[in-house]
């Protein structure tokens, strides 16, 4: 406990108290002030009219002051309510978002393994194309070979025609002398016959 004297209108009073003794002589000189005032707005009253008097605007200030710090406090319960009210609707939408948020982590998974599946298939597809391609390769150096061949048969075979046209040649012109021969042959055979009857 702390003691203390304070002066309240002239007079010296012992005061114990827990608060601190600067307080206290806070509190004596607010006191004095009040009873000051009172005095000064009616000096006819005497120091016990007057004590009461304070007393009674001190507990006027009092009670408005509990009054005012009740209102605050209910307006601090009810900010309070407000603030929690929020909270528990943003745990409610912050739950709800994270279950969009599974939910869509799930659809990720599945498009990644529907790509995966998609790029297995495009790799087997790019095999398949590439085997096509060594395919098509090899079927054109077969096609270059059948076209040499095919060449150099064209060329025999023009070769053979050539020869052909040259033996037909021969064939017509020997006729042609077989045929003259034998004119010969016929008509020396009737000028024989003809010294023959002669003869």
């Amino acid at each position: 406990m702390n003691k203390v004297v304070v002066n309240i209108q002239g007079s010296d009073y012992n005061i114990v108290s827990k608060k601190n003794p600067e307080q206290m002589k806070t509190i004596a000189r607010y006191v004095d002030d009040e009873m000051r005032k009172v005095r000064e707005g009616n000096s006819k009253l005497n120091s016990v009219t007057t004590s009461i008097v304070a007393c009674l605007n001190i507990a006027d200030i009092l009670f408005d002051c509990s009054s005012e710090n009740e209102e605050l406090h209910n307006e601090l319960e009810l900010l309070k309510n407000e603030i929690d009210r929020p909270t528990e609707e943003a745990k409610v939408e912050v739950e709800h978002i994270s279950g969009e948020l599974e939910q869509k982590e799930l659809e990720m998974k599945e498009k990644d393994y529907h790509i995966e599946e998609l790029n297995s298939k495009l790799r087997e597809k790019d095999n398949e194309i590439e085997n096509l391609n060594k395919y098509t390769e090899e079927i054109k150096l077969e096609l270059e070979k059948y076209k040499a061949e095919v060449g150099g048969l064209r060329a025999e075979a023009n070769e053979a025609t050539e020869r052909a046209r040259i033996a037909e040649n021969m064939s017509c012109e020997w006729q042609n002398k077989t045929y003259e021969l034998q004119l010969k042959y016929t008509e020396l055979e009737n000028k024989l016959k003809d010294r023959e009857g002669a003869l």
